[in-house]
């Protein structure tokens, strides 16, 4: 699912430092820019969300040893393509 993001939120900052370490652009297949909100404790990949790409931000996380609270995958709906397009908030 092209344009997708996957969210993972972290029990800690130190968790949420490690996994954008791991999650650098580039390193996995299928994902794209990570970026980290620390306030919520979350780390967003730009990715497809398919199947397989999402068991391999579930084995990474697991041979890194480091534990998700949560994940959330969001894609793009009708209103965030129209606002795109239109520069509307």
């Amino acid at each position: 699912m092209p344009g997708a993001v996957i969210r993972l939120r972290f029990a800690d900052a130190l968790t949420l430092e490690r996994a954008g370490a791991l999650f650098a652009a580039g390193v996995h297949p299928g994902l794209g820019e990570a970026w980290g909100d620390r306030a919520a404790l979350t780390l967003h990949i730009a990715g497809d969300a398919g199947i397989e790409t999402l068991r391999g931000v579930l084995a990474a996380l697991d041979a890194a040893a480091l534990t998700a609270e949560s994940l959330t995958v969001h894609t793009n709906e009708l209103d965030d393509v129209w606002a795109a397009f239109t520069a509307l908030p």
